[in-house]
């Protein structure tokens, strides 16, 4: 019987491919390659085998124990080629080997003699080191292939594909250990893994501190930290990208590979970035690290190849608050700084030339300045300068802020220019300049969003007391010219003549107004419309201003009804005159023939109601305006006024028009 056993475990041997107990390498018979898969102790030993820690053996090798009883089941060797373990490692079968080395992981340590002494033999010292040895091949191997995952070859991906299996092979029989006792191989547990991430976070450092430009991308960088910080960032998208569309299919889902890629390379990115701003950094220098920063990274991050399978919220910004708040306030300050020089010298230069005596030139047949364009563009380049580097809008407040105090410089030298109006070229330089307020008050508009509240208020106030003080600088010779004929308007005279003494108002009206259309060939045509409103409303302001000045006493119905007429028909050839000559103000139409209803009403409550419409269309209506117009009806009683007065008072803050612009407010009555 013992001879028996001896014959079928030599039987056995010969079938599975022992290894030499000297060299401590594998062979096979040329007859029959098989894969080397470890040796069997020798004949006639008795052994109690442990818990084994495999159940399903998944090796490359197909090996049927030969049948003692059949002696032909020993003599037919296999067709197939099976390669041995340094075969395998060899073609970077990677997994195979790994497998083979597990099985013979558990042969060697899987079984206990009953024998101590017979067990630890000197052939199965050799056997268990040359275990030892094989398993740090394959770790090399297995380094090598997740160092050249990167690679673009096919042949670098199949490795790599093997390799991850191999790893998590080995993962599973560390698992396997943990419940096993007994002694365990010295590498045990070898944390594969863990060995795995250790190897790739070195590539990815590797990769990027020998991350390099083409020379032609290269030259036209201004600095060498400039290249350094783009290199370092198109080494970080190119590889994260290949990542998702090779690597990402080597590995099993579970292993979110594409998610640890991307924290290594933000890692080793954000490690570079510390280094370099470390160092005192220049403006260009700062700028150009502040975009990667805050533009260029966060756009590769936000590429949607990469976030669908990375999340960039849980990566963070490259540098922290504390490092990038200095840089930040380094870059506002200095574009801070460059504004307000550039755009007060505009203004300098503005200033001189009046100063001087030149008259702006014409474009296109008008009056030009190219102060507005100028201011505009500096602030509006250092705004997308600051956007570009900081990612950020809000922080543009405080270039788009120093428009409030060129404004408040630009208003000063409108008035010096107004105290100066005898120089030759003060009206010229004044109608360039409106055409400039009207740019200011436009952009203030069209970009409220980036303005502070306040800021945005108290620019657009400035600019509409510049836009008043230069249009009134235009009229004021006007009304200084119709001065004789403002002054019969409301007077006995005015009533008695009929239409002689408005027909003298209207004709140095129309003189002027054709003069200011004449302007369209020296000025903006926006300029002579807003000009022509600003007469059009300082005209019908003054012609109401002169009916109550209370100089003519409209003792009854019939005088009432005359004067009602007249007004009525005046505010119509007025409004006709003005709107044809391009004015806008088309609510003005409505503010005489209202007046000219109270004048010709006679009944208390009709006139009440009146006077509650009159107050809701125009909220700047007065009680003493109200008084100065119920005193021109001689005929109506002190109580009835006071009715009157009374139901505006009850009234004026019901449902007044928050809308309509103001009117009565413009009336100085004494």
């Amino acid at each position: 019987m013992e001879l028996f056993r001896g014959l079928r475990d030599e039987a056995v041997m010969w079938t599975l491919g022992t290894r030499n107990p000297v060299s401590g390498t594998g062979s096979t018979k040329p007859d029959s390659p098989v894969e080397h898969s470890g040796k069997t102790t020798s004949a006639g030993r008795k052994f109690k085998r442990l818990k084994f820690l495999r159940r399903n053996s998944k090796s490359n090798t197909n090996i049927t124990a030969p049948d003692v009883h059949n002696t032909s089941s020993v003599i037919t060797a296999p067709l197939e080629e099976v390669l041995t373990f340094e075969q395998n490692l060899e073609r970077n079968r990677l997994s195979a080997a790994g497998q083979q080395l597990i099985e013979r992981e558990e042969h060697l340590y899987g079984q206990i003699s009953e024998e101590v002494v017979q067990s630890t033999t000197e052939r199965e010292k050799e056997e268990k080191e040359q275990l030892t040895r094989d398993h740090k091949a394959l770790l090399s191997h297995i380094d090598l292939a997740v160092k050249s995952s990167l690679s673009p070859d096919e042949d670098s991906l199949e490795a790599l594909k093997s390799a991850v299996k191999a790893i998590l092979q080995e993962e599973e029989q560390d698992r396997r250990w943990l419940n096993q006792e007994g002694k365990q191989p010295a590498w045990r547990p070898s944390e594969c893994r863990r060995h795995h991430n250790t190897v790739l976070q070195s590539l990815v450092e590797e990769r990027m501190d020998n991350a390099e430009l083409p020379p032609e991308e290269s030259n036209k960088l201004r600095s060498s930290l400039q290249r350094e910080v783009c290199g370092k960032g198109r080494r970080l998208q190119e590889d994260l990208l290949r990542v998702v569309k090779d690597v990402k299919g080597c590995y099993p889902e579970d292993m979110d590979i594409c998610n640890l890629y991307g924290k290594m390379y933000h890692q080793a990115f954000s490690a570079g970035m510390r280094k370099i701003e470390e160092y005192g950094l220049g403006m260009e220098d700062c700028s150009y690290l502040l975009h990667w920063v805050n533009v260029a990274y966060p756009e590769i991050l936000q590429n949607p190849e990469l976030t669908k399978v990375i999340n960039p919220e849980t990566l963070g910004k490259l540098l922290t608050e504390e490092l990038t708040t200095p840089l930040e306030n380094q870059c506002l300050t200095h574009k801070e700084t460059e504004v307000q020089t550039l755009i007060n010298k505009v203004l300098k230069v503005e200033e001189q030339a009046w100063m001087d005596g030149f008259v702006p030139e014409l474009r296109d047949d008008c009056y030009f300045s190219p102060l507005a364009i100028d201011v505009i563009q500096f602030i509006n380049a250092a705004v997308k300068s600051v956007e570009t580097v900081l990612g950020d809008t809000s922080k543009v407040q405080i270039i788009v802020c120093l428009l409030k105090d060129f404004l408040n410089s630009y208003k000063k030298f409108q008035e010096k220019v107004l105290k100066g109006s005898n120089n030759r070229n003060s009206r010229t330089v004044i109608m360039a300049n409106l055409a400039c307020v009207e740019q200011f008050r436009d952009y203030i508009v069209n970009k409220a969003d980036i303005f502070p509240v306040d800021v945005k208020e108290c620019c657009l106030s400035i600019v509409a007391d510049m836009k008043n003080i230069g249009y009134t600088s235009l009229t004021s010779p006007i009304h200084k010219d119709l001065k004789s004929q403002y002054s019969c308007l409301g007077t006995p005279v005015w009533l008695e003549k009929k239409k002689q003494v408005f027909e003298m108002l209207f004709e140095g009206i129309n003189k002027h107004t054709q003069d200011l259309k004449g302007l369209t060939d020296s000025c903006h045509q926006m300029v002579v419309q807003e000009l022509l409103s600003q007469l059009h409303l300082e005209v019908t302001v003054e012609y109401v201003r002169r009916l109550l000045k209370r100089k003519i006493k409209l003792r009854d119905k019939e005088m009432q009804e005359q004067a009602a007429r007249l007004v009525c028909e005046d505010g119509q050839r007025l409004h006709k005159l003005f709107t044809e000559a391009g004015s806008r103000e088309e609510w003005l139409s409505d503010i005489l023939p209202r007046i000219a209803e109270v004048l010709k009403l006679q009944d208390i409550s009709s006139i009440q109601l009146e006077i509650v419409t009159l107050s809701q269309a125009y909220p700047d209506l007065s009680e003493f305006q109200v008084s100065a117009l119920l005193s021109l009806k001689s005929n109506l009683s002190a109580s009835a006024v006071k009715r009157v007065k009374k139901t505006l008072l009850d009234n004026q803050d019901t449902t007044s028009s928050l809308d309509a612009p103001p009117f009565f407010s413009k009336l100085q009555v004494k």
